[in-house]
């Protein structure tokens, strides 16, 4: 049993328990742990498949859609290969109000609920926000469309320090649990509201092409984020950009290339790729399509996309593989996630391209 001690962020000095065959997946485990606890206290939660977890993308994207009524789950399990593995789970629902009738502006309002722990301390996240788009088209045709959206959030951040073992508690061959430690904590969980907005535009010139964009700015009042009473750890803004498009072609099948960008303090994350659509049934009655896709995030992982869509359901499920230097302790073995979507349309009736903003989403 090998004994890893690090630092978590500036809380306190943490020990790991970490049973290894050898000292080289110990040293990039060691980095590995050292990095990823930080990234998870100060950046958010995050989803491969961002297409399908739009409330968490950006808040203009709020009931854009082509349906009147919007359902989403997404989960994401990583890391259980090395440790304990971080879960994510996400919940939203949104709809249209005050739609007219001769084109495509309308409002949307949405709720969202996030929860998020990571590690053995069961280091938590939960978070209940509201969102509300408002969705202008342009041009008769609505071949240009522009959506602002705002969301504001309560959240709850956690961790269980029961769970976590301090040097006093190793006599020098192995921990003892039961033994006492001098570590002294006040603070276990605190809270505080959170502010996003964001911007999106597409432009559909036809039922063959279609491209789409945005940008969205999350904790714009950078709350503090730190567990010791009279600290101050300020939560860096982050700011996500993205395009997506949608290829038809004379076939079944739609080509649909996308990239993600986010920035957060030091971190950064880009992402790009793409899926191929296949349309099973092209009826709406019987519609059915299957996707595949394959993604890479820079310097991260590589990511397997495939979903199936029946009449107003989608489910995907998605695999990162790891290709970061931790690999070596993970075996390539990242995050799994699995998303399902459920569009409710009024009196049964799928509007088409020409009149819905944007079926990426």
């Amino acid at each position: 049993m090998k004994l890893i001690k690090l630092k978590y962020n500036n809380l306190h000095n943490i020990t790991y328990n970490i049973n290894l065959s050898n000292s080289f997946a110990v040293i990039i485990v060691f980095f590995g742990l050292l990095l990823v606890p930080k990234q998870a206290y100060l950046q958010d939660i995050h989803f491969s498949q961002y297409f399908n977890s739009p409330l968490n993308l950006n808040p203009a994207l709020t009931a854009y859609s082509q349906a009147d009524f919007r359902m989403i789950l997404n989960n994401r399990n990583q890391w259980a290969s090395v440790t304990v593995p971080y879960k994510t789970i996400s919940g939203s629902f949104d709809f249209k109000v005050l739609k007219r009738k001769k084109n495509m502006d309308y409002f949307g309002i949405g709720l969202i609920f996030n929860k998020d722990e990571a590690g053995d301390s069961h280091y938590g996240t939960t978070q209940i926000g509201l969102s509300i788009s408002w969705v202008k088209s342009l041009g008769r045709r609505n071949h240009h469309i522009i959506s602002f959206g705002g969301q504001a959030s309560y959240l709850q951040r956690s961790i269980d320090y029961t769970q976590l073992y301090f040097p006093e508690q190793w006599n020098g061959n192995m921990s003892n649990i039961n033994q006492s430690h001098s570590e002294i904590f006040t603070v276990n969980s605190f809270s505080f509201m959170d502010y996003a907005a964001g911007g999106h535009y597409t432009f559909a010139p036809s039922t063959k092409f279609m491209i789409s964009g945005g940008l969205s700015l999350w904790h714009i009042s950078q709350p503090n984020q730190n567990l010791i009473e009279n600290n101050e750890a300020k939560l860096n803004i982050k700011t996500q950009i993205y395009i997506e498009s949608e290829i038809s072609t004379n076939s079944p099948i739609n080509v649909l290339p996308g990239i993600y960008t986010s920035f957060q303090g030091p971190y950064k994350e880009i992402m790009y790729g793409g899926r191929i659509n296949y349309k099973v049934h092209k009826q709406r009655k019987k519609y059915m399509a299957v996707s595949a896709g394959l993604y890479a995030r820079n310097k991260d992982a590589a990511t397997i996309y495939a979903g199936l869509d029946y009449k107003n359901a989608r489910l995907a499920i998605s695999y990162d593989i790891n290709t970061s230097p931790l690999k070596a302790a993970s075996l390539y073995r990242g995050g799994t996630e699995i998303s399902l979507k459920w569009l409710i349309h009024k009196h049964n009736k799928v509007p088409s391209i020409k009149t819905t903003p944007c079926p990426i989403f």
